[in-house]
């Protein structure tokens, strides 16, 4: 029984990269900047969901140890960037993270995958549209993801040394995909 379930979550992970496979040839056809950040955005939500289907395949059980997937979704995010500066990622995951069940460890890889990517995207200076660099002074990012199991609960931090919220951002008013996302499966 074990092996069968193993199996399947292995043809979900491959059926899942292909669709990102898909996705990207697409992307390469597609005229606009936009459309294809669109793209881009969507396969590594598919991506982060697929790391957990890896692991489950690997493994006996619906359980996965989370520090498996967080650790190749920092890469991945960090691999993805196109900014003019550089953005360091560090995960901090000292101690046990322990394992969460498949159903809770899909939606919190994907949540975890937009929160770095808004991080990369609105925390630090970049060009406006002319191509003017809205900082004076472009800096080093750093991005931490921490881990921590505490009396059986995981907490999962996303936090950076960036510019901050803009004055006056609500989150309950903000109309951003990624943090429509986040609120969703949280």
């Amino acid at each position: 029984k074990d092996q069968t379930i193993r199996e399947i979550h292995h043809r979900v992970k491959n059926n899942l990269q292909t669709i990102s496979s898909l996705l990207r040839l697409q992307g390469r056809r597609l005229g606009t900047e936009e459309a294809r950040t669109a793209i881009e955005e969507s396969v590594r939500r598919i991506r982060s969901i697929a790391l957990v289907h890896e692991i489950l395949s690997r493994e006996a059980g619906d359980d996965v140890p989370f520090v498996e997937v967080a650790r190749p979704i920092v890469s991945m995010v960090q691999d993805m960037i196109t900014s003019d500066h550089p953005i360091h990622f560090f995960l901090d995951d000292e101690g046990d993270t322990g394992v969460l069940p498949a159903n809770v460890a899909t939606p919190l890889a994907v949540v975890l995958n937009e929160l770095m990517q808004n991080a990369v995207d609105h925390a630090f200076p970049h060009g406006d549209e002319d191509g003017e660099v809205e900082s004076a002074e472009p800096f080093d990012g750093h991005v931490v993801v921490r881990l921590d199991r505490r009396d059986g609960e995981l907490t999962v931090q996303v936090s950076d040394d960036g510019v901050g919220l803009p004055s006056g951002f609500s989150l309950d008013a903000s109309r951003g995909l990624g943090l429509s996302i986040v609120q969703a499966l949280v």
